[in-house]
């Protein structure tokens, strides 16, 4: 029994201490526990279900509570209005009108900013995003839209006259010019409300990033594979080569879903040499520089602080400089010979820089200049290693 009861006391203490969310109550109180499948919402919840300290549950909604955390991220309960015409008229198809046109929400902001008394709210839903500005206690909406005047865009920027009523009298460097260039998006106005409230540690978006982008260095290991094939016979001809690369890279990390989704865009460079021999044919040869330009999307299947597994998909221009092939003798390409292609990459990420990464190119067909009764397809896999720069991070 004592047994029984020592446990329960220490998974309590072990739930209490690794809870890191928590609710406050239409009355002010502070709730602990931890929000169920807490995603990182790209949209903002509507609802969410939070665990208490005790093991009971409660389903959180703007009504029944005025905030909670999840995570690094703070939600605030709203009732108000919103503006509904759209943010952006063009990929909403439709035009409602110069007027502007309001909806009655209950809803959670999302923080993304605050300093000095001020706190900037974004709501991004199924219809549009809405940002609201909070001093102490009063929230107001920073009003954008969008519509169709003379077959073009019209902006209004309601925004930018409460903003400018706001702040002009903080005397801010360029402060008309900065309001100007300001656009209704999240990095532009965490730029703006930095520079206008003197927070210099938050001064640039490098710095607020949660999961910041990499630069990648690294070398590869190629098996370029080879196929000859003849228009006129049969037989298909395989040869393999081994060649070494050099690539270059950038991996920028979605800020929401702990930054697990990512883009990357690389540049590889390696040599390619081919060559064919058989008893019905004179040796064939392929020379070539391979220049690749991928951009891909990769999601972290595995992410923990010191190993992650990622899988990536890739489309890529595969470049053939210098493309040239020999059936006795040389003929050379004028200019160089492009193929699109793809590529699927499996990685695995040792304490966040070094990246070990084996992928598989498909193939590409070539024309085999020296003998054109002969086609060329070329395949490829890699063992990439990589080291990443890592830029900073949100302080």
């Amino acid at each position: 029994m004592n047994k029984l009861l020592l446990i329960s006391f220490l998974v309590f203490c072990a739930t209490a201490a690794f809870s890191q969310d928590s609710y406050t109550t239409l009355e002010g109180q502070k709730i602990s526990g931890s929000v169920e499948n807490n995603r990182e919402w790209l949209k903002n919840p509507s609802s969410v279900v939070f665990t208490n300290s005790d093991g009971s549950k409660i389903t959180l909604t703007p009504e029944n509570c005025k905030s909670f955390t999840a995570g690094t991220d703070y939600y605030l309960s709203y009732h108000g209005t919103r503006v509904a015409n759209p943010d952006h008229v063009l990929s909403s198809h439709n035009d409602e009108g110069a007027g502007i046109i309001k909806d009655t929400v209950d809803a959670f902001l999302r923080q993304v900013y605050k300093f000095d008394g001020y706190a900037l709210y974004e709501l991004y839903d199924n219809k549009r995003i809405n940002f609201y500005l909070g001093k102490d206690d009063n929230i107001r909406e920073l009003e954008y839209y969008e519509t169709i005047k003379d077959g073009n865009v019209s902006p209004i920027n309601s925004y930018k006259a409460y903003l400018y009523q706001q702040f002009a009298s903080r005397k801010i460097s360029d402060f008309s010019e900065k309001l100007k260039d300001l656009h209704y998006n999240e990095n532009d106005l965490h730029n703006f409300f930095a520079q206008v409230l003197g927070d210099q540690a938050h001064a640039s978006e490098k710095l607020r990033n949660k999961y910041p982008s990499e630069t990648l260095v690294g070398v590869g290991a190629n098996v370029n594979a080879g196929t000859m094939h003849s228009w006129t016979n049969y037989p298909y001809y395989h040869q393999t080569s081994i060649a070494p690369s050099v690539e270059f890279g950038l991996r920028l990390y979605s800020q929401r879903n702990f930054g697990k989704f990512f883009f990357q865009p690389t540049i590889g460079i390696m040599p390619l040499l081919n060559t064919f021999k058989g008893s019905a044919i004179a040796t064939k040869t392929v020379k070539a520089t391979i220049i690749d330009f991928s951009m891909g999307a990769g999601y972290m299947i595995i992410k923990k602080q010191n190993i992650s597994v990622y899988a990536k998909g890739a489309a890529e221009m595969r470049l053939f400089a210098g493309y040239k092939t020999k059936d006795g003798k040389y003929l050379g390409d004028d200019g160089s010979n492009g193929r699109i292609t793809g590529v699927a990459e499996l990685g695995l990420i040792i304490k966040r820089n070094l990246n070990i990464a084996f992928n598989n190119t498909f193939p590409v067909r070539m024309t085999f200049k020296a003998n054109t009764n002969y086609s060329y397809k070329l395949s490829g896999m890699s063992l990439a290693l990589r080291y990443a720069f890592i830029h900073g991070g949100k302080k």
